[in-house]
């Protein structure tokens, strides 16, 4: 039975990690052949920074088409749809010229906004014992592409030239869903394991757990399959506000990471006096830890028992120390990276992990993830944006870190009053007690 539920868990593992991986890389590395692709395409300044936005648009934008695919068609299936936009997208980016560039990363942002929604979904189903760990691991996987792609696109394109490079990614991608359809056939919509794969106690928990999903979602069986389209109200009134408050909280969450993740190169040239090449490996740090920051929340868990609320106030905390140490210590600015790139991973993982541990059912994870990412992603294509003008406005970097400042103690308010927020208790958890 252990060697049965380890290989089984392995296997859920590995297919969900490589499916992280590949879910912004793509985006990531076109910044260090942004400048090729303007010479060769003839595209502007302006509409080669499109490039880099449209997919954060899209996030916003088409997440409840998403999330309404995902619900008919199945979890497992949407993430075969993902893969396969995947590989159509970084082909027509790369050779479809000027137009090609843009239509092509319109099809990556929308195949990325189907793997957004499905993630905290697919921890919801098949690991429900385990949400902080998977959600920790999923974000974590998701820095580990990225910073693969930003170390290797630059030098493979000067091999074998930018489009050749961006396209060397589509081996990722082949790998990863060959491992995706190998785990999670579509054929059989539902979790790897079944409650008879637990030993022991965890039988119970998991079977008690899987019991309040399907009590919630009114289904027989293990098996989730396509999520019914129930109506709005099925949603709890504790955690619909719950939800509100967290579409507050990781919208501000985003303004703070696109502003930074963007600017931040620039920042450093213009007070560091940094070359261009240091100043974006520098700014690679923010990138770099993110990876650290989701791992970290299961760890606090398991050996301190931290709660939600002390694992926000951390996240928060690291937060909003990045732009408050660049305004009064810019010196100090690798120990302020460090510590923002930690919380922009953690902040995503303790903010999923609290709506997959109280969604009453998939259908109201899914229901509460497709707003929280549709309006946060809306509003944080627009942090680059304004940082833009306020450096450009007011000729120094005090007026937009700033702006960043205050978005995220706004940001760390709103998330302690959902943490604080009255969850309904599963139905199956007061059948039981009745």
């Amino acid at each position: 039975m252990t060697r049965r539920i380890s290989r089984t868990a392995a296997l859920a593992l590995l297919a969900v990690g490589l499916m992280s991986l590949n879910s912004r890389a793509p985006i990531v590395g076109l910044g260090p052949v942004l400048p090729d692709i303007q010479r060769d395409t003839g595209l502007s300044a302006a509409v080669v920074g499109l490039l880099a936005a449209i997919p954060v648009l899209c996030f916003g934008l088409i997440t409840p088409a998403a999330a309404w695919l995902v619900g008919k068609i199945g979890i497992n299936h949407a993430v075969l749809y993902f893969f396969g936009g995947l590989a159509l997208g970084i082909v027509v980016r790369s050779y479809g010229g000027a137009a090609g560039a843009l239509v092509g990363t319109v099809v990556l942002g929308v195949a990325m906004t189907l793997v957004n929604v499905a993630t905290p979904l697919i921890v919801g189903r098949d690991f429900p014992l385990r949400a902080a760990l998977m959600t920790g691991v999923t974000t974590a996987a998701v820095n580990v592409g990225t910073t693969l792609a930003s170390a290797l696109t630059a030098p493979l394109a000067g091999t074998i030239g930018w489009q050749g490079s961006l396209v060397s990614w589509l081996g990722f991608v082949a790998i990863a869903a060959g491992v995706w359809f190998f785990v999670f056939p579509a054929s059989k919509d539902g979790p790897r394991w079944s409650d008879a794969d637990f030993p022991g106690r965890a039988a119970k928990a998991a079977a008690r757990r899987r019991a309040e999903l399907r009590a919630a979602q009114g289904q027989p069986g293990t098996e989730t399959g396509p999520l019914p389209l129930v109506p709005r109200a099925k949603i709890s009134p504790g955690n619909r506000r719950m939800m509100w408050l967290f579409t507050a909280t990781f919208a501000l969450h985003n303004v703070g990471y696109y502003a930074m993740t963007l600017w931040l190169p620039s920042y450093l040239a213009q007070t560091q006096g940094m070359t261009l090449a240091q100043a974006g490996l520098g700014a690679s740090l923010l990138q770099l830890f993110a990876i650290a920051g989701p791992l970290l929340i299961p760890a606090l868990i398991h050996l301190f028992g931290w709660g939600e609320k002390q694992l926000f106030a951390l996240v928060a905390v690291c937060w909003l120390v990045l732009p408050a140490g660049l305004l009064v210590a810019p010196a100090a600015w690798v120990l302020w990276a460090v510590l923002g790139g930690i919380a922009q991973g953690g902040t995503f993982t303790v903010v999923f992990t609290v709506v997959i541990k109280r969604a009453r059912s998939l259908d109201e994870n899914r229901r509460m993830t497709a707003l929280i990412q549709s309006v946060g992603y809306a509003i944080a294509s627009t942090g680059p944006i304004v940082i833009g003008g306020l450096r450009e406005a007011a000729g120094n970097w005090q007026a937009p870190l700033v702006f960043v400042l205050g978005a995220l103690v706004v940001m760390a308010v709103t998330g302690f009053l959902a943490i604080r927020s009255r969850t309904t208790p599963p139905l199956a958890s007061r059948s039981q007690r009745a």
